[in-house]
């Protein structure tokens, strides 16, 4: 049985490696997914010196996968086939060690087998074994004798199989790394923020403001400018969000970080496609609790604005919008309320709601763009 030392955030997406050395490759392979043979794409796999590139096609669409798995940094994009370009992203980058993330041990689990003549030898990867449970899914890795992953399943119970991939051929040759490099406009907030078509006026009773919100264990500043809206929430276990989205169209963009790990998330959908979530929200409207209060010398009445299964939201609303006071309840984790205690109507630009530089510049990931 052996010990790994590295973080295992990464290993759906990328490739799992028992050591930092091995060498440069290229390789396609099949991917079978859980639900029926029938469900067979292909992916290809490039490496160099520890940054790997991922492609996957299927009938849904194409991800694209980059990542350097003993730094536990992944970069994830999503593009529909009818996209022009991608229309989501998510980077993640966490501490190493974290608890629940890294992996415990491997362990070989099986015989030998040799997809596309690659010789390799079975092993048990061990990853989040108490949020996994006795069911699993349980994951295996095949290296070749120089640490390349030529083969992966799946299997439920450890036994039934719930998803495999396979190498057809793999090529170990130099690669530029160039090709193991995310494109430099994933990092740019106005490649996501971009409007997606001509907004209408700003409506009289939905002003530009800034205000700043305390609540039980975290600090708001809110910012508001039709159609975009900005939250900066900071808690006080030290986690820190940035969030910017759009109140007409399914765009967004978010930027957090925490004591073991940051995360970086933007969509930006296709309107002509796929209707907006945010629209149909809209449309049909919150729920008027019938009740008022007066905060910060203003007038307000109490909307529940959205109600889930597990979770909902109500906010006390000034005539033009602007809420004075939220209560935000979760079956999921603890109540919060946050209450105004600074308001400004002021003119907002677009330029004061994108998070700092140093949280999207793609070097404090770790990673070198190309153009």
């Amino acid at each position: 049985m052996g010990v790994l030392a590295a973080g295992m955030a990464n290993a759906d997406d990328i490739p799992f490696f028992i050591s930092r050395d091995v060498p440069d490759y290229r390789a396609l392979m099949t991917l079978r997914e859980a639900d029926g043979p029938t469900n067979t794409y292909l992916r290809s796999v490039v490496h160099h010196r520890g940054w790997t590139r991922v492609e996957e096609q299927s009938d849904r669409g194409t991800g694209v996968s980059y990542g350097n798995f003993f730094d536990n940094v992944l970069l994830s994009t999503w593009k529909a086939p009818d996209d022009e370009d991608v229309t989501s992203m998510t980077i993640t980058k966490v501490a190493q060690l974290r608890r629940g993330i890294r992996v415990k041990n491997t362990k070989e689990a099986g015989t030998a087998i040799h997809p596309a003549g690659e010789a390799c030898k079975w092993w048990e990867v061990i990853d989040k074994p108490e949020l996994k449970g006795a069911y699993g899914p349980f994951s295996y890795s095949c290296l070749s004798s120089d640490g390349i992953e030529v083969a992966t399943k799946e299997l439920i119970k450890r036994k039934e199989p719930s998803g495999e991939t396979q190498v057809v051929r793999l090529e170990r040759t130099s690669v530029a790394e160039s090709e193991v490099r995310p494109p430099k406009r994933l990092f740019d907030p106005a490649f996501w923020l971009k409007p997606l078509r001509n907004y209408p006026n700003r409506p009289a009773n939905l002003p530009d403001f800034s205000a700043r919100m305390i609540g039980d264990r975290s600090e708001k500043r809110v910012l508001r400018h039709y159609p975009w809206r900005f939250e900066e929430e900071r808690s006080e276990d030290g986690r820190t969000v940035f969030s910017v989205w759009n109140m007409l169209d399914d765009q967004r963009l978010t930027v957090g970080y925490s004591k073991n790990e940051r995360h970086f998330e933007a969509h930006r959908s296709s309107v002509d496609l796929r209707p907006s979530s945010n629209l149909i929200e809209i449309g049909i409207g919150p729920t008027d609790l019938k009740k008022s209060d007066r905060y910060l010398g203003e007038s307000c009445a109490w909307f529940e604005v959205t109600h889930l299964a597990d979770a909902g939201t109500s906010e006390c609303l000034t005539p033009d919008g602007v809420a004075l006071k939220v209560e935000f309840s979760s079956w999921l984790g603890p109540d919060e309320i946050y209450t105004a205690v600074e308001l400004k109507r002021r003119p907002v630009e677009l330029k004061e709601m994108i998070p700092p530089a140093e949280l999207i510049d793609p070097s404090s990931w770790g990673f070198t763009v190309s153009d």
